[in-house]
């Protein structure tokens, strides 16, 4: 039987702490693949500033995928722009449908 992808990712940061986060989008650059993932703060109710990390794609060698964070400052503002640019282009594609 095959689980439903909710969209959530639990991974493990470098302090052995599991955290989640929301799939936002995935963005092919530079013939990579990345995710964009939004970080799940379940202890703290409150609304904060939208973060958006940014993870690539890679495989391991049981073919299984690997997850590894953009910490290189050039590459994630470049991410970030295609994001944007992304995301732009589906709202003015949503507010043409709706004219």
């Amino acid at each position: 039987m095959s689980e439903e992808f909710d969209g959530i990712f639990e991974l493990i940061d470098d302090e052995g702490e599991e955290v989640s986060f929301r799939l936002v989008d995935v963005l092919e650059y530079r013939d990579d693949t990345y995710l964009a993932l939004e970080p799940l703060d379940e202890e703290d109710g409150e609304e904060e500033e939208a973060e958006i990390v940014f993870m690539l794609v890679t495989r391991d060698e049981n073919d299984e995928d690997c997850y590894e964070a953009v910490t290189d400052d050039a590459l994630n503002e470049a991410l970030f722009d295609l994001f944007i640019r992304k995301l732009e282009a589906e709202e003015n594609e949503i507010d043409g449908e709706e004219d």
